[in-house]
């Protein structure tokens, strides 16, 4: 029987199968292939030497000394220099032998990494034992014929630190490393990375920035000369580069403290890529009209968007990344302007006129107020109209707000989407928004009808605490018999936790709206509202029921009418006062002493004898303001008669 023909007794496993393992079977071993991870046995030496090769050749580089190499007897690995170059592999990658090549370089030199800025540090161990003098001339000697310049020279430990703005230079120095001899024998070892000297911006830095910048401006043309800065020989020892977002920003605070009016900057050759130290240009220099931008290294117009807000009429970008985005030169001028409306030269060439409107910009934009009102008259009749209101509403009794109704009265509630409804759970039930609402019925049914049916519904609601002083008024329509107007602000929830004490819930804010008539018992009532209460916001939270200045109450009436003019003064005067019954015109104690002065106020306002003066205040119950609101209306309306001013 042929060997390895039978099977073992002790192949069987304690299972019964069969165990392979000492299985002599031929066709198995010429078909599959054992993977083994033990070490090769030919030597270090052959192992360094295939290395070199594999690098060169994935580097491109040719190697006519060897035509193949032996690999520990396995087999046969060719790399033959022509085949590798003609007869490539399909899929294989591209050789890089002459990818990145410089000027003045061998194909055979190291590739260094590019650095976006330009600059590059070179490090040489040991060479702290050196005098510098001895370093730079064995340098010199050694890349000769060309020269180069130690920018920031510094020593650290045992070593010897500088910089090179020159990538050919840069890489001349990679390649000589372990080549360059000195007097005793020793051989430096160069390492070479991209890198940016570092930059401390103090207050000696500042100083000698500010010395340089002197020097480079001129204030007959209002222009400085920022092109390449960190090359001005005031700078020897320092590396101030403005492609450093802390050396801009401190090149910005030093033009706006000095030269504010500047008209023209020139930042040529200075490798920025972003202007994030230039991010509030706009506002420390307004003036700025001529900015150059030459052999820079910005990529996208996103970068100049710090300067979109200047007037800007003149703008050069030429040498740099950007244009080569454009293969059409039309729409790199479009683009340009769209962001520079006002520019007429770019790259010095005069465009042609931009066609628009002849609008002149106006910047000055009105001041924000807190209210707004169509007509001054109505300051007074809202103010008193909304502390007797809200007053009463956030009492313990709503009744008495069935006099500030009409008879027809309507009124709707609205609270925001599903998103905070669940938070605004007890108003959920009477949402009349109609983003929300599908029921056409239901539309209808959710409006609030007739003055008994209205406050019935305010009653329900949960019982408030209204901050007077977040109120905003916006007066839109004033007449003798209209007044509508929207009031907004914060209130908080009161919760009753026991029949004699409550507590504060959530803050609120609100929107209402009101369309006032005049009463048919005189006053006004309203005959429409609409209401929108949404969650108080984290800022609303901050600024809600802060404590208001303190105003002498007895002051109040001789203020109304003396010479307080501003309107939201005279919204917000006096709204903390005590609660009244009913809603009805204002009829504050007044003493006689008092009402003297008011007859008299009122005859030299109005023209009227001192007789028509009382008689307008005893109408109006003494309330100044409402009674110089009646005589403005009658007055129009030419329905005071002329014995009225005889006097």
């Amino acid at each position: 029987m042929p060997r390895g023909g039978f099977i073992k007794k002790s192949n069987f496993n304690r299972e019964g199968r069969v165990n392979y393992d000492e299985h002599d079977d031929r066709d198995r071993k010429r078909t599959q292939r054992r993977v083994s991870f033990k070490p090769s046995n030919f030597n270090h030496a052959n192992k360094r030497h295939i290395n070199e090769i594999a690098i060169k050749a994935h580097l491109g580089e040719e190697d006519d000394t060897m035509d193949e190499v032996e690999i520990g007897g396995v087999g046969r690995n060719k790399f033959r220099s022509g085949d590798n170059r003609h007869n490539r592999r399909r899929g294989s990658p591209i050789p890089k032998g002459k990818l990145n090549q410089l000027p003045g370089i061998s194909k055979f030199s190291r590739s260094i990494m590019p650095s976006s800025f330009g600059w590059y540090q070179v490090t040489i161990p040991y060479g702290q034992k050196y005098r510098k003098e001895d370093l730079i001339r064995i340098l010199l000697e050694t890349i000769s014929p060309e020269v180069f310049i130690p920018h920031y020279w510094r020593e650290e430990k045992t070593m010897a630190i500088f910089y090179v703005d020159d990538a050919k230079i840069a890489t001349l120095f990679q390649n000589k490393s372990g080549k360059v001899q000195m007097s005793d024998g020793f051989r430096l070892n160069i390492r070479v990375r991209s890198g940016v000297p570092p930059v401390i911006v103090d207050e000696p830095f500042k100083d000698r920035m500010k010395l340089v910048m002197a020097k480079r401006y001129n204030s007959e043309t209002k222009a400085l000369d920022l092109s390449q800065f960190h090359a001005d020989p005031g700078f020897k020892d320092m590396f101030c580069a403005l492609f450093r977002p802390q050396v801009m920003s401190a090149v910005l605070n030093i033009i706006e403290t000095n030269i504010p009016n500047l008209e023209a900057l020139n930042l040529n050759g200075n490798r920025i890529t972003a202007f994030e130290g230039f991010r509030n240009i706009a506002e420390k220099v307004p003036n700025l009209k001529i900015l150059y931008l030459e052999d820079n290294r910005i990529t996208s117009l996103g970068a100049l968007m710090v300067f979109r807000d200047l007037p800007v009429i003149e703008l050069v970008l030429s040498k740099n990344p950007l244009k080569n985005r454009y293969k059409d030169e039309t729409v790199f001028i479009g683009d340009i302007r769209r962001k520079f409306p006002k520019l007429l030269k770019l790259d010095g060439k005069m465009l042609e006129p931009h066609i628009g409107f002849d609008v002149e910009e106006n910047k000055n934009l009105p001041k924000p107020e807190a209210s707004y009102f169509c007509n001054a008259a109505g300051v007074d009749i809202v103010r008193e109209f909304l502390k007797q209101y809200f007053l009463i509403y956030d009492s313990e009794n709503r009744q008495p707000l069935l006099d500030a109704y009409h008879e027809q009265a309507m009124l709707s509630l609205s609270v925001p989407l599903a998103s905070q409804s669940g938070r605004l759970s007890a108003y959920r039930n009477y949402n009349h928004n109609l983003l929300r609402t599908n029921d056409k019925d239901g539309k209808f049914r959710l409006i609030k009808t007739g003055k008994l049916q209205v406050v019935s519904f305010l009653t329900e609601l949960p019982k408030t605490q209204h901050d007077l002083m977040s109120f905003s008024v916006d007066l839109s329509i004033f007449t003798p018999t209209l007044i509508v107007f929207t009031v907004a602000g914060l209130f908080k929830e009161i919760l009753a936790t026991s029949s004699s004490t409550s507590q504060a819930g959530d803050l609120r804010y609100f929107q209402r709206l009101f369309v006032v008539i005049p009463g048919m018992s005189g006053g006004y009532c309203i005959r429409n509202e609409m209401m929108l209460i949404t969650v108080a916001t984290h800022l609303q939270h901050q600024k809600a029921f802060k404590e208001p200045e303190i105003v002498n109450v007895s002051e109040t009436t001789s203020t109304n009418s003396r010479t307080d003019n501003s309107l939201q003064s005279r919204l917000e005067q006096g709204m903390h006062q005590p609660v009244p019954t009913q809603i009805s015109s204002i009829a504050p104690v007044v003493n006689d002493a008092a009402k003297i002065d008011m007859v008299r106020e009122m005859s030299e306002r109005s023209g009227m004898n001192l007789e028509w003066s009382k008689k307008c205040l005893e109408d109006t119950n003494w309330d100044f303001n409402y009674a110089a609101f009646v005589f403005d209306k009658l007055q129009k309306e030419s329905k005071i008669p002329p014995q009225a001013f005889v006097k």
